[in-house]
């Protein structure tokens, strides 16, 4: 199957898993200091770092420069090869780079704040759709989809949807998504979807299946236990 008909079932289905996520999230939501924020500059530091790289790797290196560096001034008083140094336990040495780059342009061009539109985002060195859609949806609540490997594996095993390389830039998979959390808060429906494609819905032949609440809705799992 690779279709999905948006009918009164299809929502009914939508606002199941949605729900489900939520009384999932006690007790398996996970913590991060970049989650405890909505401020545009601390989220974009992380999301830069993040960028291939594990959050528990992430996590140390994140505290210390955000009190070291407090906003997108401090990065370019520093210097490009001061960043490089803060940056270097993380190695791909191109972030701090991409981070002095985007800090300097921010406060060229935007007075130190980051843009609130995604077409002005986009225009930002680095910043490609992921980054542009987690920024507008960590930091203002938007509900604006946040497509990875990750969420769209997620999407493709719930919905029985092919997933390629290129399901990320799909409109299908971006309409599913942003029905998942086109709600009151879409930024714990996203934070959500991440950690339960980390936690539960892993990569592979063998995701937790057994531990799912999504199962009985999952066409992943009815195909697999037939």
């Amino acid at each position: 199957m690779n279709t999905v008909t948006r009918d009164k079932e299809y929502f009914s289905k939508v606002k199941i898993i949605r729900t489900e996520l939520l009384i999932w999230e006690e007790g398996n939501l996970r913590k991060f200091p970049w989650r405890e924020t909505s401020d545009p500059y601390k989220i974009t530091v992380a999301e830069v770092m993040l960028h291939r790289t594990k959050a528990d790797q992430v996590k140390d290196v994140y505290e210390q420069f955000i009190l070291k560096y407090p906003d997108f001034e401090s990065i370019v008083k520093a210097g490009r090869e001061a960043i490089k140094s803060e940056l270097y336990p993380l190695g791909l040495f191109w972030r701090a780079d991409l981070l002095y780059n985007l800090a300097y342009i921010i406060m060229d061009s935007y007075s130190g704040k980051i843009p609130t539109n995604k077409k002005e985002l986009l225009k930002l060195p680095g910043i490609g759709d992921y980054i542009a859609s987690a920024l507008l949806c960590f930091c203002f609540n938007r509900a604006e989809p946040i497509l990875d490997t990750n969420t769209v594996r997620v999407i493709g095993r719930i919905f029985g949807l092919n997933v390629t390389d290129s399901s990320r830039r799909s409109k299908k998979f971006r309409s599913i998504m942003f029905d998942l959390i086109n709600f009151e808060d879409p930024r714990k429906i996203s934070l959500l979807m991440i950690d339960f494609a980390a936690l539960v819905c892993i990569s592979g032949d063998n995701p937790n299946c057994r531990i799912c609440p999504l199962k009985k809705n999952c066409t992943y799992y009815s195909k697999k236990t037939d």
